[in-house]
């Protein structure tokens, strides 16, 4: 029989105060470092149930992290990386046996895409000592290889590593990071399943880009993937993956976007802006006289404008991709995914595969579907894993999380293990079956073990059900308390004693060119 060998889960966001998976204090509105949340509780005992019916014992299932597994958008590394901490501790505990394999594959995603900067720039580091003086470097290069088995330079991400070894039973944990895809694919070569958090389905992750477009026109536009991170990755960076880390701003622009959820507030926050722009600008000089009127009209445009935004985030659209996105994943398909598959098949001197199946994240709404791409001969799988925040005041019903199960011969099944709902009777974990192409031995036997009404799926329901209703009311809070002073964060202070390590940690040397047209030009310099 068919088992479990790879676990996909992507959007948890540990750290978020929104996110199902981490817990806030009691009574409070900030983020408990200390204790788990009920719902991952439940969900890594959920996982356990399916992993222990495995019947080879001697295989671990690896765990594919496909991106927004840290929020470093809108909360502190320290935040993240504790509640991070408490996932390692339950699905590596000390006194019991671990749910998967000391490789776990990280897919970076754009609420911690300064994890993939911080892996690169080591990788490329330790490609430079291996260029002679006076040797002219590589160009940096944006992207890991597609296919990790066939990488033998992989990257590794040191500060997540360092963490799980903290403790001395998870020593031998190793976390590989992949940008923007990560591949596997069957023995035979037929069958690949490529993993990509979401982001560059949407538009607004191609800000540069477009940008360029405006100001340049007529200059082409990239089309490997490679080169659209090159271009819009400082932009990436900066507003979804380092906000985290601006202290109080970092603060202030969250709570900006929670305000988004409001019609009271994105009144009062585009009031509040009118009114600076107004001091600031028309204070003095010829318009001066004018402040009455200028004032009022420029309120309501922008009322209009944050208000078009908030419906377009919030309420828009009530389908599982929007018209845009769609065209944005189809556009991404048949682009820079097919060029990446190409591009790697030549250089292995392979053919192009018979079907290609894609996980991603991104949208916080789960669905299964296909796609077709005219280089393909068979439509594309899409699978997508949904997220685990509660980001808006209404019952979003299309709103919700899947985790997804790949067995050895690469056939997907995905687990619905909550919707957003009105009534808490409504949450119930399903085993998705949206694609009858993939209801092949793996589904059927998975069919067999989750069943909504046993004890530890109802459990993770209801969790699910309260803190999904506790988010919402916590979010109305924040936004009510919107416009009251709050204490400012404690300042940093570099000059505070740092603890000295009981032994010195040896420097992991990770080696790695991953860029298909620098493979040999690196490989005649070593």
């Amino acid at each position: 029989m068919p088992d479990i060998r790879f676990v996909c889960l992507s959007d948890v966001h540990f750290g978020a105060e929104n996110s199902i998976l981490s817990c806030l204090v009691k009574d409070d509105l900030v983020v408990d470092t200390t204790t788990a949340s009920p719902v991952l509780d439940r969900l890594v005992a959920a996982l356990s149930t399916l992993i222990q019916a495995n019947e080879d014992k001697t295989r671990k299932p690896t765990l594919i992290l496909n991106g927004d597994i840290l929020e470093l958008a809108l909360a502190s590394d320290n935040v993240a990386l504790a509640v991070f901490e408490l996932f390692l501790d339950r699905i590596f505990p000390a006194d019991g046996e671990a749910l998967f394999d000391d490789t776990i594959l990280y897919q970076v995603g754009n609420h911690d895409h300064h994890l993939w900067e911080t892996a690169r720039e080591l990788q490329y580091a330790n490609v430079v000592r291996e260029f002679p003086p006076g040797t002219l470097l590589p160009i940096p290069w944006h992207t890991t290889k597609l296919y990790y088995r066939e990488d033998t330079r992989p990257v590794h991400c040191e500060l997540l590593e360092r963490v799980a070894r903290r403790r001395s039973h998870r020593r031998r944990i190793n976390i590989r990071v992949s940008y923007p895809n990560m591949g596997i694919r069957s023995a035979d070569g037929r069958t690949s399943i490529v993993f990509h958090h979401g982001h560059f389905v949407e538009p607004l992750y191609h800000l540069m880009t477009t940008l360029k477009d405006f100001i340049f026109p007529g200059r082409p536009l990239p089309t490997a993937v490679w080169d659209i991170e090159a271009e819009n990755f400082a932009w990436i960076d900066f507003f979804w993956s380092t906000l985290g880390r601006s202290g109080q701003v970092g603060e202030d622009v969250g709570l900006v976007y929670d305000m988004l959820q409001s019609d009271e507030a994105i009144q009062q926050l585009a009031g509040n802006l009118a009114a600076g722009i107004t001091n600031a600008w028309i204070k003095n000089g010829k318009l001066a006289p004018l402040r009455w009127l200028i004032r009022p009209i420029l309120t309501r445009v922008l009322k209009l404008v944050a208000a078009r935004i908030a419906a377009r985030e919030r309420t828009a659209p009530q389908a599982a991709l929007s018209h845009d996105a769609e065209a944005g994943l189809a556009t991404y398909l048949r682009g820079p995914l097919i060029k990446q598959l190409a591009t790697e098949a030549r250089h292995h001197g392979e053919k192009m595969p018979d079907q290609l199946k894609l996980v991603f994240g991104h949208t916080h709404k789960p669905f299964i579907g296909t796609r077709r791409v005219p280089e393909l001969a068979k439509p594309v799988r899409v699978f997508n894993t949904g997220g685990w925040v509660v980001d808006t005041l209404d019952v979003e019903p299309l709103h919700g999380a899947s985790v997804v199960l790949i067995d050895e011969n690469l056939e997907v099944a995905c687990v619905r293990l909550y919707n957003q709902a009105t009534d808490a009777a409504d949450y119930r974990v399903r085993l998705d079956d949206g694609l009858p192409a993939e209801q092949g031995p793996f589904y059927r036997r998975l069919s067999g073990l989750i069943q909504a009404d046993d004890e530890v799926w109802k459990k993770l329901s209801a969790a699910a059900a309260e803190l999904v209703t506790e988010r919402t009311k916590a979010l109305a809070r924040i936004i009510a308390d919107a416009g009251r002073s709050r204490p400012a964060r404690p300042p940093t202070n570099p000059y505070a004693p740092i603890p000295t390590p009981r032994k010195p940690v040896k420097q992991r040397s990770t080696h790695m060119t991953n860029h298909p047209e620098q493979l040999e030009e690196v490989s005649r310099a070593t």
